[in-house]
C-alpha cells in the first residue's frame, strides 16, 4: 500500500472516530443528502450532459456506495464509479449495482484508470472538507472529464464559529462540559471550516474548470458548487 494512502486512511479514521459506525451513519443520512432537491439540481445541470448509450458517472469518497445504488436506481442505464480507500467503508458496501464499479484510490494523490476524458460527470459529497488538500484531485478529476462534463459538490463550508456552534451551544458552555466533548467539538468545528464557498470556487478555476453556481444553504454551513470542465 502507497504510504500516501496509509496517510489518508490515518486521517480519515481520526477524523470518523468509530469507522464501522460512521459508515452506517453515511448510510442512515443519506437521504438527508441526496434529497428531491438534490436530484432536481441534478436533472438541471449533470443529466444533459449524460453521453449514449451509457454515461459513466464518478462518485469521490463513495463510502458504503450509497449513492452508487440511489443513482442506478434513478437512471438504470448508468455506469457509476466509486473512489474509496476507507477499509470500514468497502467493507460496509455489500454488493453493488450490477453496473457500478469500486476503484480503491488516495484522493490526496490519486491514479484513477479511467481514461482522458471519459467521464460524464463526477460528485464529491461532503469529502473535499476532509481532504489536507484537494488539488491532486482536482486535476485528476478534470482530466477523466469530458469536455463540457459536470463535476456536483457538496460540502460542508466554512461559517462563523456563532453558527456552527448554534445548536451545541446548550452543552457547550456550561462549566462542567468534559474536555474530551469539548475537544471533539472544536477539532469538527476546524475540519468542516477548512475551505470557504470562494475558496473552492477559486481551487476549481485554477484547475481547469468553470464555476455554473454556487449556492450556500443551511444557514451558510453547506455549499452546492456545480462546475465545469473547460
Amino acid at each position: 500500500m502507497p504510504e500516501s494512502m496509509t496517510d489518508t486512511q490515518a486521517l480519515l479514521e481520526k477524523h470518523h472516530r468509530n469507522g464501522e459506525r460512521f459508515a452506517e451513519l453515511m448510510k442512515q443520512t443519506a437521504a438527508d443528502r441526496f434529497t428531491e432537491e438534490f436530484w432536481q439540481v441534478w436533472e438541471k445541470w449533470v443529466v444533459p450532459v449524460y453521453s449514449e448509450p451509457q454515461p459513466v458517472v464518478m462518485d469521490l469518497g463513495t463510502g458504503p456506495g450509497t449513492f452508487l445504488h440511489m443513482l442506478a436506481d434513478r437512471y438504470p442505464g448508468i455506469h457509476g464509479i466509486g473512489v474509496e480507500c476507507a477499509s470500514y467503508m468497502l467493507d460496509a458496501m455489500g454488493e453493488l449495482p450490477a453496473n457500478a464499479e469500486i476503484v480503491a484510490e488516495d484522493l490526496h494523490d490519486p491514479h484513477l484508470p479511467m481514461a482522458d476524458a471519459s467521464v460524464d460527470a463526477a460528485l464529491a459529497s461532503v469529502v473535499l472538507h476532509e481532504m489536507q488538500q484537494p488539488v491532486k484531485t482536482l486535476f485528476e478529476v478534470q482530466r477523466c472529464l469530458k469536455p463540457g462534463g459536470r463535476f456536483f459538490i457538496l460540502d460542508w463550508v466554512r461559517a462563523p464559529l456563532s453558527l456552527y456552534l448554534e445548536d451545541k451551544a446548550p452543552e457547550l458552555f456550561r462549566r462542567e462540559t468534559p474536555v474530551a466533548e469539548l475537544e471533539d467539538i472544536f477539532v469538527h468545528f476546524v475540519e468542516h471550516n477548512r475551505f470557504s464557498r470562494e475558496d473552492l470556487g477559486y481551487l476549481l478555476e485554477k484547475t481547469g474548470f468553470r464555476v455554473l453556481e454556487s449556492t450556500p444553504f443551511k444557514e451558510g454551513r453547506f455549499a452546492r458548487v456545480i462546475a465545469e470542465r473547460v
